[in-house]
């Protein structure tokens, strides 16, 4: 039974956390923040697209048509085939940046996202990593190597957005943390390597 009555559940603080803090929201604010940043936000635009905005509208396509069951796909058993769709718009976007020559920290976040896919997508056919989490923690990791380390203090909004998961009854705290770890780790190396003498904190980069 659902802990949570359908009323209550709408005006509760972990279904307003859940929504904001949803992996399209912060994939896509954080690759139109970083195309800003890079002064490219045309890519950010592409880029947003390709990680976040057609990767959401197919599933709503789908929650839609019934395919799926909501636009969080909350059930295990739906996310293979979910995450192969999302990985063939990644490598869609990775090959036009590629041939078009897209800014290469875009590039490096795309490479990021692709190997943080990978990765919690394998982990979810024994364990239901949370995606919340992971893209969180992936995308923190992505502006703290490419822009400043500075970013790194945005790891505080992860407890809370982990408690709303929990609080919701989609995840377990092991499967926050999971996720949390697999996001902060490819997100940070998932991307390759940067070019010699680009720490990003000698470029005076602050968070806006």
């Amino acid at each position: 039974m659902d802990p949570h009555p359908r009323g209550d559940r709408r005006a509760g603080p972990e279904v307003i956390l859940t929504e904001a803090f949803a992996p399209w929201v912060v994939l896509t604010v954080g690759s139109l923040h970083l195309g800003r940043r890079v002064g490219s936000p045309g890519w950010g635009l592409a880029t947003a697209s390709g990680l976040g905005l057609v990767p959401q509208a197919a599933i709503a396509w789908r929650v839609r048509r019934k395919a799926l069951s909501d636009h969080h796909v909350t059930r295990r058993e739906d996310r293979p085939l979910v995450i192969a769709g999302i990985a063939g718009s990644v490598v869609t976007l990775m090959v036009a940046q590629r041939r078009r020559e897209a800014p290469p920290e875009l590039r490096r976040m795309t490479r990021a996202a692709l190997v943080a896919l990978g990765v919690a997508g394998a982990a979810t056919t024994r364990v239901k990593v949370s995606f919340h989490i992971a893209v969180l923690a992936g995308v923190i990791a992505v502006l703290a190597r490419e822009l400043s380390h500075r970013y790194w203090r945005l790891l505080t909004l992860i407890p809370p957005v982990a408690w709303a998961r929990v609080r919701i009854d989609h995840h377990t705290p092991v499967e926050t943390a999971l996720g949390g770890v697999i996001g902060a780790v490819c997100g940070y190396w998932g991307g390759g390597r940067r070019p010699a003498g680009s720490d990003p904190d000698t470029r005076g980069a602050t968070i806006d």
